[in-house]
């Protein structure tokens, strides 16, 4: 049991290192003087993952809970990515880039939907508390950020992000096949049966209030490398200020379970949801560095809650052979629709305003999805 349990971490390091390596510095990536995109371009380009994990998470899931085989399906996400990462090194022309990006997409918006399923499946089995695993990730994010923002600076640039990347998911794909797969199948469900898990009143209101909370948090780690940038900073910096955040995610989500048990499920949703809001009007008001580093600690404290309790909120609202489909359409709405909509809207704000423009909005968001998140009391008892 404890080494199932240490490959499901590992896998765990393995995916969030290889998003931390290419999703704070992606915006900057194609920003570089080479490319010469606009910045409504490059919030197009950064927009193309989370509109594609609309729709392809949740056939993701789908096809988890068809067949079965969670695993299979992750492993060749997992290598499809990695190969069509390299490519992007060799891309300059925005149409190649666009299109690239789509086929990588496909392959990349399975990870988390995925892995978060066979972990919940396992955590219920092993009776482990589901942020135990989780935090990993969140350590394989920020030794991710730190190591790109340092090598970023040197001759390797940041074109090594998406080399790193590769080799990283390569090795986790390996960790990976190492997991044992429950024998027997979960019960499957029908697509209409499937989709009918969206319908769910407590559900629906949990995925609107998820898409304004979510949406900048998400689209944060795009464009907060810009932010820094405009202050002064470079991008050792980015990587530092990402590591003390996700670093201090860890032990949140250690205790997140014990939170909920005394505050309510809700309430710690909300309740994060309007730290999240404060954080973002800090950040517009052009504070001193020094406020950005405590700043950053609050985000780690956002993200280390809403992560694993929303998750688990999810689980709960559906039934269980609906699962799989289930997370992939709150991540598609969250990670994808929310995502797709502030990436495509901050690039347009920059545009035309200014990058304090875009944390302006993600304030008055990210209230508005905490209210929602507070409504949500009305469905669903304390805990």
């Amino acid at each position: 049991m404890n080494q199932q349990k240490r490959l499901f971490q590992s896998t765990y390091v393995a995916i969030f290192f290889a998003q931390g390596a290419l999703i704070p510095y992606m915006a900057l990536f194609f920003s570089q003087d080479r490319f010469d995109l606009s910045p409504s371009e490059v919030g197009t380009i950064v927009a193309i993952l989370p509109i594609l994990s609309i729709g392809v998470q949740p056939l993701w899931g789908m096809l988890a809970d068809r067949t079965g085989r969670v695993r299979a399906w992750l492993v060749l996400a997992m290598v499809g990515a990695a190969a069509l990462s390299l490519t992007f090194l060799f891309a300059t022309a925005y149409v190649w880039i666009v299109l690239l990006m789509v086929a990588w997409s496909v392959f990349q918006c399975a990870h988390i939907p995925l892995v978060d399923m066979m972990t919940l499946d396992y955590t219920a089995r092993a009776k482990i508390d589901y942020g135990a695993i989780r935090l990993y990730g969140s350590a394989g994010f920020a030794i991710a950020v730190f190591m790109m923002g340092r090598i970023s600076d040197t001759a390797w640039g940041l074109s090594s992000t998406f080399l790193l990347s590769a080799i990283v998911l390569v090795i986790g794909s390996v960790v990976l096949r190492q997991i044992s797969e429950v024998e027997a199948p979960r019960p499957t469900a029908v697509a209409p049966f499937a989709w009918s898990a969206v319908w769910n009143k407590q559900f629906v209101a949990f995925l609107i209030g998820g898409m304004l909370v979510f949406g900048p948090i998400y689209a944060n780690n795009y464009y907060f490398g810009i932010y820094v940038t405009s202050i002064g900073g470079s991008t050792t910096l980015i990587g530092t200020l990402f590591l003390v955040a996700v670093l201090c995610e860890i032990p949140f989500m250690k205790v997140a379970h014990q939170i909920v048990f005394r505050l309510g499920t809700v309430n710690v949703l909300a309740g994060a949801a309007f730290i999240s809001a404060l954080r973002n009007g800090w950040l517009a008001f052009e504070p001193p560095l020094w406020v950005v580093w405590l700043l950053a600690i609050v985000q780690g404290l956002v993200v280390g809650l809403l992560i694993p309790v929303a998750l688990q909120f999810v689980r709960s609202l559906v039934s269980l052979n609906v699962t799989s489909t289930a997370i992939g359409v709150y991540m598609a709405v969250t990670s994808g629709l929310a995502t797709a909509g502030f990436n495509q809207l901050s690039g347009i704000i920059i545009e035309y305003d200014s990058i304090i423009g875009v944390f302006w909005m993600y304030t008055a968001v990210s209230f508005a999805g905490a209210i929602l998140f507070l409504g949500l009391r009305r469905f669903h008892r304390k805990g």
